[in-house]
């Protein structure tokens, strides 16, 4: 780790509060690698809507989010459409045009269509797993307004067979059409079970919660909704290159991050607006015996955060990767010691999105410099680094979802 690295690394250990011996240096520094980067995303479009995407600067209203990896190596990213329906998909393919990556929308063009509840309108997180079914969760909201009835939804999708498996539409009793904010899903394959964060952004106060889906039965429940463990910290304010992130008005968001622990008994997750650390017995979340007061009572405070989280994901051993906002940078936690360390950190990996494993024991991060496109400082056309990456980061690890 070199001195920028270091000072930065104890800055964040002084704004959190925390004795900096919490945070150790990684034993060995892994690669990292940009695999795609863009000044503006751009699209697999036709003529004619390219020139409109052009013509009418649609560009400005696309960041990029999500993105995850399958059993042969192709890359996904959704484009969750907060700049409205303009955006010309939701999710896509990573393919390569004239030498260049561009968003082929996936499954197609017509999956991505707005105004169709049975299409995706503002996919978030999406998941694939060790089967090669990728568990797409859409949030419904485009550009921030209520969700259409049925929009709001978790689709299976085979990649192999290209087609649709199941899916599940969330009522008002589970995602607020107003309120929720779908954002996150891991899978159990063992068990065929879903867990979601809800960060609940739309209403104040804030409505996170958790969602925990059965694929058997194809039901849903809703937990911990309202609560301390689901909803942002008071007061909560943090900086990202030494800028306020919307420092008019605080960024308030609820349950975001959630990570599911290789022997699938441990459930994780974050707030993105807050420093804690939470977990739950997965047998008490699938049983819906467990009464709400049993699970409040169960929620474990495991760990106060070196930095605001938005992504992590487990591996198989049970340790915890996570995306550090306030550090630029990626974070390792170690199940057993309870100690966390730095993976890396970068000063072009502002705001690293959602996190997760490729075939090849690597990691796959997306940043998008979000604290600059919800302020609108954003340079689209000449910006001092790009201002979209998928960076491959070369640990070796296996993914929570192994056998």
């Amino acid at each position: 780790m070199n001195h920028s690295n270091v000072m930065s690394l104890l800055v964040a250990c002084l704004v959190a509060a925390l004795p900096c011996a919490a945070v150790a240096q990684s034993a060995a520094t892994p690669s990292i690698t940009p695999v795609a980067q863009w000044n503006r995303l751009e699209f697999d479009l036709d003529k004619t809507a390219q020139t409109a995407y052009d013509k009418n600067q649609t560009y400005k209203k696309v960041l990029l989010q999500g993105t995850k990896v399958d059993a042969d190596g192709n890359i996904y990213a959704t484009t969750a459409r907060w700049g409205g329906p303009e955006v010309p998909a939701t999710l896509s393919k990573l393919v390569k045009k004239d030498g260049k990556w561009v968003l082929q929308p996936y499954p197609s063009v017509a999956m991505n269509r707005v105004g169709d509840p049975k299409a995706l309108q503002a996919v978030l997180g999406i998941e694939i797993d060790r089967n090669g079914v990728m568990w797409i969760l859409d949030q419904g909201h485009v550009g921030g307004k209520p969700s259409q009835p049925g929009s709001q939804k978790l689709v299976l999708w085979d990649i192999k067979q290209n087609k649709e498996l199941q899916s599940f539409t969330f009522d008002d009793s589970l995602a607020d059409s107003k309120c929720s904010f779908l954002n996150d899903v891991v899978v159990d394959n063992d068990r065929d079970v879903a867990y979601i964060t809800d960060s609940g952004i739309f209403c104040d106060p804030l409505k996170g919660g958790l969602i925990v889906y059965d694929r058997k039965t194809n039901t849903a429940r809703r937990v911990l909704s309202d609560t301390v463990f689901t909803t942002d910290q008071t007061g909560f304010r943090f900086r990202i290159d030494n800028r306020d992130v919307t420092p008019d008005k605080p960024m308030r968001t609820g349950a975001d991050g959630i990570a599911l622990s290789g022997d699938k008994k441990t459930l994780y997750w974050t707030n993105l607006s807050s420093h804690a650390l939470y977990s739950l017995d997965t047998a008490l979340l699938r049983d819906p015996k467990t009464s709400e007061a049993a699970l409040r009572t169960a929620v474990k405070n495991v760990a106060t955060l070196p930095s605001n989280a938005d992504g992590m994901v487990a591996d198989r051993d049970g340790n915890l990767y996570l995306t550090a906002l306030e550090l630029n940078g990626i974070l390792r936690w170690d199940h057993v010691t309870g100690k966390f360390s730095t993976v890396v950190i970068h000063p072009d990996m502002s705001w690293p999105d959602t996190i997760g494993f490729g075939p090849n024991g690597h990691l796959y991060v997306s940043s998008g410099h979000l604290n600059r496109f919800v302020d609108t400082s954003m340079d689209f056309d000449h910006p001092t680094s790009p201002n979209f990456t998928i960076w491959d980061i070369g640990t070796n690890s296996r993914s929570y979802l192994a056998k």
